[in-house]
Order: structure tokens, then sequence, then C-alpha cells
């Protein structure tokens, strides 16, 4: 398999798959980002979270015309597209064959590296949050984001569960991410942007962790 691919190599196609990987993952970051601080108006109250669901589901305007382009809508088209970008680019570099996959972790094992180990353990937490992203973004589309629809589905413990999950792998699959690119591409210094990102990624688990309380507690009242 290794000679295969040495004596296919495209330095060409490589740096392609580089770049849409790279370009696709900043954009994933940057939209979790954001729909970390939508989330966070809960923080804000009923009537601010509830303002904002409105716009998502319809631009604040109730017409089938408007819902059917509606911010959440295409939100949700924008991130089937990503998403189908960033694993495409991802499994044509990740090693797919059990004896590859084997090799990585006794590698791994042997080197006790930091940077070796983010991109194992990114590996698994990007094929965990591939499922529970799916399954999210399938419940969002069909039940919508209202204030009641949330907090009665954050009620439930099951889903609040599963929320705090999907919320710590995906800002660990955020900031270890970032720290790949911008190490790879020689931006910045190793440990500062680790410290940088981590306290960036505690405070989005800070405001997601009391974001899905509060719902809860709506839901529960």
């Amino acid at each position: 398999m290794q000679l295969q691919r040495a004596i296919n190599y495209n330095p060409r196609a490589d740096y392609l798959v580089e770049t849409m990987q790279m370009v696709s993952g900043l954009l994933l970051v940057l939209f979790l980002w954001v729909h970390m601080l939508f989330v966070g108006t809960v923080l804000l109250g009923k009537g601010t979270f509830g303002a904002l669901a409105s716009f998502m589901d319809n631009w604040g305007v109730p017409s089938t015309a408007s819902h059917v382009l509606s911010p959440l809508n295409l939100t949700i088209v924008f991130l089937i597209l990503v998403f189908g970008m960033h694993i495409g680019a991802v499994l044509r570099r990740m090693p797919r064959q059990y004896r590859e996959q084997k090799i990585v972790w006794q590698h791994a094992k042997i080197i006790h590296h930091y940077d070796t180990w983010s991109w194992v353990f990114q590996s698994i937490t990007g094929s965990a949050i591939l499922v529970l992203a799916a399954i999210h973004i399938t419940v969002v589309a069909g039940f919508g984001i209202s204030v009641f629809n949330s907090s009665h589905r954050v009620a439930m413990v099951g889903f609040l569960i599963f929320y705090s999950v999907l919320l710590l792998l995906s800002e660990y699959h955020a900031s270890v991410g970032l720290y790949r690119i911008f190490v790879k591409w020689g931006f910045v210094n190793h440990h500062r942007m680790r410290a940088v990102l981590e306290v960036i990624s505690v405070l989005f688990v800070v405001i997601g962790g009391a974001s899905l309380w509060i719902l809860h507690a709506w839901g529960v009242a």
C-alpha cells in the first residue's frame, strides 16, 4: 500500500487535498464558534434566544418562501457541503487499512509526542463528531430551534448528555485542528498557540455548558 502511494504520488493533488482540508476545517471552526455565540444568547433570556430562533427559522417573516430559504436551511446546506469537503480530504490522507492503523498506534506509543497523539485523538473524535453532528442536524431540521422545542429537547437527560458530549468533542477537535494548521504552516509558536486555543476552548465549553443547563431548566420548569 505504501509502495503504491509512493509510485502514484502527485504533489499537486496532495497540495490541493491539504488546502481543501485546511479551508474546510477553518470554515467549520468558524461556524462552531459563531454557533456557540448564538446558543449563548440563552444567557440573555428567552426573549433574545426566541428572536434569534425565529429569525433562523424564517427570517422573522412567517411565510412558506421565507422558510424554504431560511438561515437555518441555508446553514444546513452549507454544513453538508463543507462537511463533505472536509471528510473527503481527511479520508484521502487517513490510514484506512487495519495494518496501517496499527502502525500509527505503535508509533504514537513509542514517540510519546503531543502532536502525534493529538492527530490520533483528532481522528477518533472526528469520527464520533460525524455521527453526532448528523443526528443533531437531522433533529434540528425536523423539529426546529424555538425556545419551546430546544428547551424541551434538552430537558430530556439523554439529549442533555448527547449535547454535552458533542460540545466537548467539537471544542477539542476544533482546538487541535487549528493548532495543527497553524503549526504545520509555521505561523506561530507551538506552546503559545496551544495555550491560547486551550483558553478559547474552555471559554466556549463554559458558555455551551451554561446554555445547556439553562435550556434544561426551562424545559423542566
